[in-house]
Formats: C-alpha cells, structure tokens, sequence
C-alpha cells in the first residue's frame, strides 16, 4: 500500500518565518489535527510535524514577534522524516510529513491516526446523458520491482470488479465508448515500442488489457503516468511508482497503481484535444504532440507529431520572451506598430518552434473548421495560446491569428479530470485597499455588483489569516483577486499575491486544510501581474495554477507577464458578462480577448497575456 493511501490531510502548513502571534491565530482559526513547520534555508528544506496541541503550547509562552523558528527551537536534527507519497506504507517511520512532486500532500502520524480528508462530490463519474452508463474502473498491473536493464509488462484494462486495496479510476461510460490510454515514463523507466491504445468499454466483465513494455533503466525510485481520455476529454491517471533495483534483485511482488481523481463528464469533448508529451531524444529533451479530434472523418485519435527538441534552456528563453514583450515601449503610435510587429513575429516564430511542420499545416487547414481546443500538458513553459497560425497561398506565406485568437484555447494538466460544470453562486472577492492601483476600486465594485437574487458575492479582507480561513472552509465557488504579485524562480511556490500591509500568500499556502477550497470546485481568477507562469518546482510543475487545480478548482485564469490597470479590468468584466450570459468558458476568454484587443489605442499586449486553464466547454450551470 502506497503512503498516499494512508496518509491524513488535516494540516496546515505555515512557514518558520512567520512571528508566533500570526502563527498561533492561523492555527486557532482553522480546523486541523496538525501543524507542519516548513523552514528553507540557501540549500535545503526542512519540514517539522506537530500536532496542533504540541505547536500551540510552543507558540503560547513566547514574546508575539518572536519568529516560529525560534519559538520552536527548529534545528536540522530535529526536522522530522519526510517520505515519498508512493513510499511502502509499511515501513514508514511513526512520523513522516509526506511529499509529491515536491509538495507537502499529507503526513503519517502512527501515534494520532485522523482521517484522512474527504473532497468532492460523490464520485458519479458519467458520460453522456441520453446513454446508459457501465461503471468501470481503469486498473493496471505492474510489478512492484523491476531489476535495471529488465524490460517488464505493464497491463491495463477496465474491470468491474477493481480490488478493495487498489480501487483504479472510476469510470462510468456508455457501453460501446472508446478509452484512449496514453502511457508517460516519467522516471527510471523507458518505453519499448508503442506507448498509446485504445479500451473498449463493454457491456459485462473485464475488457482484455493492453499490454505495453517498459524497460528499466537506472536503479531507485520509478514512476509511470497512465493517461485516460474518452474522445479528447481527460478522464484521469493512474500513478505507478515502481522501484528500480541492481540486476542480481528479483522482483515477485505485483500491485496495482493508485488513482488519480476523475471529475464527471457530462459535456461533449472539445473540437481538438493536442496532448503534449515530454521525453529524453538523445540525451536532450524533446516534446511528442499527439492531436486527436472530436470529428471522426479527421481520423485523428492519439495521433503523433514530432518529436520536436529542445535545443536551450526554456527557463531562460521564456523569462527572456516575457520580459521583453513587457518591456516594449508604447508611448508613441509608432511604439505600439513596432509592438504589434514584434508580437507577431514572436507568435510566428513560437508556432514554428514548437509545432512540427505537418501540424503546422493540418492546423492551418483546419483553422475554420474548428472552435474549441484544449491544451493538455504538465511542462510549465510554453505559452501554447500565443502560436500565431500562419500557412502558404501559392508561394507566399499567408500569416493568419493567434492560437487563442482563432479558437476558444484553454490549458489542463492531464493527469486530473475535467470539470465542465461551474456555478458561481457564492464569490469570493480580495482586492487589498493599499494596493495603489488605480483601477482596483472599479473591479471590485463591478465584481460586487454581480450579486444579484441567486449570486452572493463576499468581500473577504485581503489579509493572510482571513483569506486562509475562508480558503479551508470550503464555501466559495469563485475567487477573484485584483491586486500585485511577483513570479519567483528557482521555487515558483513561494510565487506571492501580495494582500495588504504587504503581506504574501504564495502557492505553497494551499496545502492541507486549504486544499478544502475544492469542496466548491471554484472558478479562480487572479487578476494580477505573471500568476499565470509556471515552472518547474523541486520535482514537478510548481506555481499557482497547478495548486489549484490539483485542489480541485474548476478553472484557473492568471497572466503570463505584467498588464496594464485598465485593460486587466475591462479583460475580466467582458469575460464575467460573456461567461455569465451562458457562453463556455473558452468562448468567453476568446471574446475578452477581442474586446480588449479593439480598445484604442491599439498595439497593448495585455489581450494576449491570460492563460485560462479549463475545460474550454465548460459552462456556468
């Protein structure tokens, strides 16, 4: 059993810098068993675990400004284990704080055992409505040690009868529906041969499972991702953290992989669905796209392109692409021509960078006959929404519009299903007084008039314990924040949205208790300069986008580089007056962009700055 499966939830995760008063009210406000201490110093992390009752009497009898570091007395040999999420449950210490991908996710307390954290609705996961549905669940088999250099089977199959330890991903399809099944080595592990199929769901038992090759390659920790996709749509991931062990070792022990959540699917799937995949080509890193398409005639299922290599680093060339389009002079009518130019030839040159050039054309081609199109990656770099299509008439080069021009583009993270439905009955609105823009009282009071007889909309004082509490509750089906961030690297988790009093709340705040915001599945909008980046954290996608989504909110909007007072507020009232008179949430983000792009003078770049991660076809129910 993997510690994931075990671990508890009911944390809150402060850092070692905060002063024992601030420390002491947050963990008096919120509902949690625990307290993990995070302390960072120039080269390592240092995680300490308490029970709520054990961090309160060290807080208690000390001066209100002392820091929670000294408060505490945290010292390196005293920070307590920390443990992979897919470590064996069986051999972890009494006390470990558990981490995925570099996040905190849980802990393991064998003296104080709380429940685990319970989120979501109840998991009816269903496809289309006038079909009668088969519950399955998405299972895989693979052995639980391979020896470097073996090459092993990995089986994966939908079964009606999933084992109590392992459940696999629920699903419930119609009989008839295809699963399209994409398989990720993400580390110590290389794929022999092919590594996509397809599951037909069946009307009784379990279906025959593909069968794909892996091929150990360096011994320790491994880790494998199964993607699920029906007709485009992300159904959800099974992990498999397999070891690595020397040749001499056998391996006898088989498990199945846990579950990743899986959202209902009750919407059609987008036009185009482009999957983008991450792998090793000749010892540099490289990017496979595969296309597939709601329209059958296309034929275009899991379809590969590439692999296109990545020849620099793309934490430099992003951060040099950004600050450069921020930096572009607009003063003079002649600076926005030389802006608008320069943009374009950016977008050209992104589309012919990262697009190989049989997707290049078939997009082309296809750039009116589709509408919807949904970007699923976890590489945190590219800003896929600002390819600018260009094609061929005779022998000249026809140059056409931005990606998020041409369609209704959004973004997701593959491994979590979508969520096509959001409601926005009860809104959470921040907006620090203090925060000196000048346009910031006329989005809150526009986000204020939005309630109405079936909307509430709440303004939560922008300061750190009250917004953390309002987070853990749970009850809000929206946050909008307007106000200043700041984009931080190597560690885009301490990325912060200042509050006021120049307090910050960084991604790394949304762990624990927090992560009860997604009871509601909100629909978050961060109206501040570059909270739309992402980076690579310690092990994984890190930033604000993929905090909240991996908490379960519906939708994430934030921007890729800084953006103008004026143009941030008239880009969120077209997109609440589009979203909130019906139109999907691709459709309205495409329409914000149009109406703040027609706004004189022209040549701002602020229109193209927002990535929106959603489902595109997700609506206001």
């Amino acid at each position: 059993m993997y510690l994931l499966e075990v671990a508890a939830e009911t944390f809150v995760l402060i850092r070692a810098t905060m002063s024992a008063k601030e420390a002491r009210q947050l963990i008096e406000q919120l509902d949690c068993t625990h307290v993990i201490v995070h302390r960072t110093d120039p080269t390592e992390d240092y995680y300490y675990l308490y029970t709520k009752s054990e961090a309160l009497q060290g807080l208690t009898h000390v001066a209100d400004d002392r820091s929670v570091h000294t408060a505490l007395n945290l010292h390196e040999w005293k920070a307590t284990t920390v443990m992979d999420a897919y470590a064996d449950a069986e051999g972890t210490p009494d006390r470990s704080v558990v981490v995925d991908e570099g996040r905190v996710i849980g802990l393991f307390d064998a003296m104080s055992r709380p429940p685990r954290t319970a989120r979501g609705p109840p998991r009816d996961h269903t496809g289309p409505e006038d079909s009668r549905r088969e519950p399955r669940a998405l299972v895989g088999d693979f052995p639980e040690e391979v020896p470097v250099n073996q090459t092993e089977l990995l089986l994966v199959s939908l079964s009606d009868t999933p084992g109590k330890r392992h459940p696999g991903v629920p699903i419930a399809l119609p009989a008839g529906a295809t699963v399209d099944i994409v398989v990720q080595p993400k580390r110590g592990f290389v794929l022999e041969g092919r590594g996509v199929g397809t599951l037909i769901v069946d009307d009784g038992g379990q279906t025959s499972a593909l069968e794909f090759k892996l091929r150990a390659t360096e011994p320790g920790p491994g880790r494998v991702v199964v993607l699920a996709f029906s007709q485009g749509h992300a159904l959800g991931a099974l992990t498999l953290a397999p070891s690595v062990v020397p040749a001499t070792q056998l391996a006898t022990v088989t498990r199945r992989s846990h579950e990743r959540f899986v959202a209902p699917q009750n919407l059609r799937p987008p036009d185009l669905m482009l999957l983008i995949e991450e792998e090793q080509l000749k010892g540099k890193p490289a990017l496979t796209l595969r296309l597939t398409a709601q329209d059958p005639s296309l034929g275009l299922n899991v379809k590969k392109f590439g692999p296109v290599e990545i020849e620099m680093d793309p934490l430099e060339y992003f951060k040099d692409f950004f600050n450069d389009i921020e930096g572009m002079p607009l003063a003079t009518e002649q600076d926005r021509a030389r802006a608008q130019e320069r943009l374009a030839a950016k977008g050209s040159t992104l589309f012919e960078s990262v697009m190989p050039k049989d997707l290049q054309a078939l997009l082309w081609h296809l750039r009116k006959r589709i509408q919807s199109v949904v970007v699923q990656s976890s590489e945190p770099w590219i800003p896929w929404e600002l390819c600018k299509l260009h094609g061929r008439g005779g022998n000249r080069v026809i140059e056409g519009p931005f990606m998020c021009e041409a369609f209704a583009v959004t973004r997701w993270l593959p491994e979590i299903g979508f969520k096509p439905t959001l409601t926005l009955k009860n809104m959470a609105l921040v907006v620090p007084q203090d925060s000196g823009l000048w346009m910031a009282d006329s989005e809150r009071d526009y986000i204020l008039a939005l309630g109405n007889g079936d909307r509430h909309v709440e303004r939560i004082p922008a300061r750190y314990l009250e917004v953390r509490s309002a987070l853990s509750r749970g009850t809000y089906d929206a946050w909008h924040f307007t106000g200043h961030s700041e984009f931080r690297t190597p560690d885009p988790n301490l990325s912060p949205i200042y509050l006021e009093n120049k307090e910050q709340l960084t991604p790394d705040d949304l762990g624990g208790v927090q992560k009860n915001l997604g009871l509601a599945r909100p629909l978050v909008f961060l109206n501040a300069c570059q909270v739309g980046r992402s980076e690579m954290s310690l092990t994984g996608m890190g930033g604000w986008a993929r905090q909240f989504l991996t908490a379960d909110a519906g939708a994430f909007i934030g921007t890729y580089w800084g953006v103008y007072d004026h143009l941030a507020f008239e880009f969120a009232k077209a997109f609440y007056q589009q979203l909130l008179a019906g139109a999907s949430i691709g459709k309205a983000a495409q329409e914000a962009r149009r109406t703040v792009k027609s706004i004189k003078p022209p040549g701002n770049p602020t229109w193209l700055a927002y990535a929106v991660f959603a489902d595109p076809l997700a609506r206001v129910a």
